[in-house]
């Protein structure tokens, strides 16, 4: 897709409406009112696009920025091509009828796309309401009610969640800075936004919800150059089959896989949520609050009970309980009753006065070994809640510390919440809601601070790869096992044991002879992937009788287990000597997202117990040593008592390589190394399969 700039769509200094303008409730009389009701200060041009010629209403247009488009779809692209006559290049399409109900909608849409790229335009929707900026005093869209002015941007495909967003954020008032309904996204989609937000100075946060998307690689590669700079919070949908069903009736979008959307997004630094109150909770974190520099954490509370409650919250996060310096014990001694420790959590007492809490509050906020800090209010007899909420309000705004306020119950101090964080501290109404977002601004914070992938230098014979990939397509041959890969393996300098495939018993005893014992003896077969389940590996075969043998008993018993597979002999393989761990290295093209590099260790283990790390090609070198240290089985690839510690460098540089593989040939759809012997000098590819594309419709799309 095309870069497109978004300057005109949020910034206009003319919009021209086109549509019906019959009737209070038409499309276009909303869209008018609505810009007018926000004080839009440029020039409004209503189009009445009705009778035998509507097109003449375009003709004393002037100068437009935008153009805003309310017509059946059936007059879309019409009104579109002359649209683009005028010169206007920036349009909103709100109609509905596009690709969301298939069929005819399908292709309509198709010309959309094709118009647009033909005549140079850039185009919001279909099937969408609209845009709003605040800084520009612009409401272009079918949302009568928004929220104020903030420093938040949120956009979403759904109308439903945009509405629902917006009022929430009205209820609650949190400020927004843009609003963005991208309905299809048949030209502007998630990445273009992104692309858009992260030069606006007015937003420090972007929010979104997700529903499938257009170009997942894309998303993905904006996304890490704008998280660097502001959080980007998403709610995604569609991670269960059911949802990613839904997804498809809702707006014909095709979606990639759970996986490959979770590792994406946290490779690119996004902090991903899985419902609406949390996204509202982090947004109005991120919103209010400085990053914290470190994880630290102190709890003021005057319940000591509230106070163990929010501590007891803290396990399984990444927080950890501040211990408070000297002097802050000091002086918070000065202010709490005579039987109260000066110790995390701080309890100051159902007594204390107001301006009490705001003195203990400001004291710990102020100890440098406090990052964050939590305060927990309980009501109770002789509380008064407002009062504490107004000295809370009135702390020095200059304070390192991020703040959250936990005000406990519901009705009866929802006045106090909403003023708490009309002033700037965001409130919450369980101590696990409040941590949950401190926990998210340590983890973007500690993100941040990480290096910028390091570009890595490969060894490769990447024309004789291409001949190896070649010779195979041209015969038909798209599925590729054992001492068949061995070229591609030797074009990128990976160590391999030599291995030959044997089709009858006495053949597999002259390989063993050539080759030299001890050998490995393996059944070949496309149907079965984990070849120890079912018996199919013999190792340390000393002699070429023994080995003549071995495959005799070998053949036939994996016969047994699984007669429905295609045998087509076993492989010899000489034997990597000395000790070893097993891994396995696999990766497979995502539709959305494309390249997606798995490591675990070998055998059904990892997919039982689901322990194995993801990330998208490219990787770095913080990628593929991050992969190994997600791993629950880490210790095992370290060093331990009796061997020599593996070498992780040169797993590493197989890791990488296998990365690069996928990205200079498209043509490999999926590939496997499976085992990777991994030895104290070196890793060696002891098995492998691979899976071609056989008309490579991407081919050289990533190069």
């Amino acid at each position: 897709m095309r870069d497109v700039y978004l300057h005109a769509l949020f910034s206009p200094k003319a919009i021209a409406v086109v549509g019906s303008l019959d009737g209070a409730g038409a499309p276009a009389r909303v869209i008018l009112a609505n810009l007018e009701g926000s004080g839009y200060q440029g020039r409004i041009v209503p189009v009445n696009w009705t009778g035998e010629r509507p097109a003449d209403a375009l003709e004393s247009l002037g100068d437009i920025d935008l153009a805003v488009v309310c017509l059946s779809p059936e007059a879309v692209l019409d009104a579109l091509e002359r649209i683009a006559d005028k010169g206007i290049r920036t349009v909103i399409v709100t109609s509905a009828g596009f690709r969301e109900i298939g069929g005819k909608g399908y292709y309509l849409e198709e010309a959309v796309i094709q118009l647009a790229e033909r005549r140079n335009m850039t185009l919001l929707g279909p099937n969408c309401l609209g845009v709003a900026s605040w800084a520009d005093r612009m409401n272009a869209s079918l949302i009568s009610r928004l929220p104020a002015e903030g420093n938040i941007a949120f956009f979403s495909p759904s109308g439903s969640m945009c509405n629902a967003i917006l009022d929430w954020a009205a209820s609650e008032e949190i400020g927004f800075s843009k609003f963005a309904s991208l309905g299809n996204r048949a030209v502007i989609d998630e990445a273009s936004m992104l692309q858009f937000l992260a030069e606006d100075p007015q937003t420090h946060v972007v929010i979104g919800y997700l529903e499938g998307m257009n170009n997942g690689r894309r998303f993905a590669r904006i996304s890490q150059t704008i998280t660097r700079e502001k959080p980007v919070i998403m709610l995604q949908a569609g991670m269960t089959e059911h949802g990613r069903k839904a997804i498809s009736s809702h707006v014909g979008a095709l979606t990639g896989s759970e996986r490959a959307y979770q590792t994406a997004l946290k490779q690119a630094g996004i902090i991903q949520v899985d419902n609406l109150s949390t996204l509202f909770d982090l947004a109005r974190m991120f919103g209010t609050q400085p990053l914290p520099k470190g994880a630290s954490l102190a709890i003021v509370t005057n319940s000591g009970g509230a106070g163990i409650l929010a501590a007891d919250g803290m396990a399984g996060t990444s927080l950890n309980l501040a211990r408070l310096g000297r002097e802050t014990s000091e002086r918070l001694g000065e202010i709490l009753p005579s039987h109260m420790q000066a110790s995390n959590p701080v309890d100051i007492g159902m007594q204390a006065l107001p301006e009490q809490y705001a003195r203990a509050v400001e004291q710990v906020a102020r100890d440098r070994q406090v990052h964050m800090v939590l305060v927990v209010i309980a009501p109770g007899l002789g509380v008064d809640m407002t009062a504490i909420a107004k000295a809370l309000a009135d702390l020095p705004k200059t304070l390192d510390a991020s703040m959250a306020v936990c005000l406990l119950g519901q009705e009866g101090v929802l006045e106090e919440k909403r003023f708490l964080q009309r002033s700037g501290l965001p409130c919450y109404s369980n101590p696990k809601a409040a941590l949950t977002s401190l926990e998210a601004m340590i983890r973007y914070a500690q993100w941040k601070t990480t290096a910028y992938p390091v570009e890595v230098c490969y060894r490769r014979d990447k024309a004789k790869a291409e001949r190896f990939l070649e010779e195979y397509l041209e015969i038909g041959k798209t599925e590729l096992f054992g001492f068949e890969v061995q070229p591609l393996l030797q074009a990128y300098e990976l160590q391999f044991p030599r291995t030959e495939l044997a089709r009858t018993s006495r053949s597999a005893a002259k390989i063993a002879k050539r080759l030299a014992c001890p050998v490995a003896l393996k059944i070949a077969s496309p149907h079965i992937e984990y070849k120890s389940d079912v018996g199919g590996v013999e190792l340390g075969l000393q002699t070429p009788e023994e080995v003549r043998q071995a495959f005799l008993i070998l053949t036939s018993r994996v016969q047994c287990l699984r007669s429905e597979a295609f045998i087509s002999g076993c492989l010899v393989q000489e034997m990597i000597l000395g000790k070893f761990t097993e891994v396995c290295i696999r990766a497979r093209r995502d539709p959305k997202f494309g390249p997606l590099v798995r490591f675990g260790l070998s055998g059904s283990q990892a997919e039982i117990f689901q322990d194995y790390s993801l990330r998208l090609a490219p990787l770095s070198l913080e990628d593929a040593a991050g992969m190994m240290r997600e791993l629950k089985v880490f210790s095992l690839l370290k060093r331990e008592r009796g061997r020599d510690a593996l070498d992780l460098r040169a797993l590493e540089d197989v890791l990488l390589t296998v990365s690069q593989m996928t990205l200079d040939f498209p043509e490999i759809y999926a590939l496997e190394f499976d085992p990777v012997l991994v030895t104290a000098r070196g890793a060696w590819i002891a098995g492998a399969r691979m899976s071609l594309l056989p008309h490579a419709e991407e081919r050289g799309r990533d190069r």
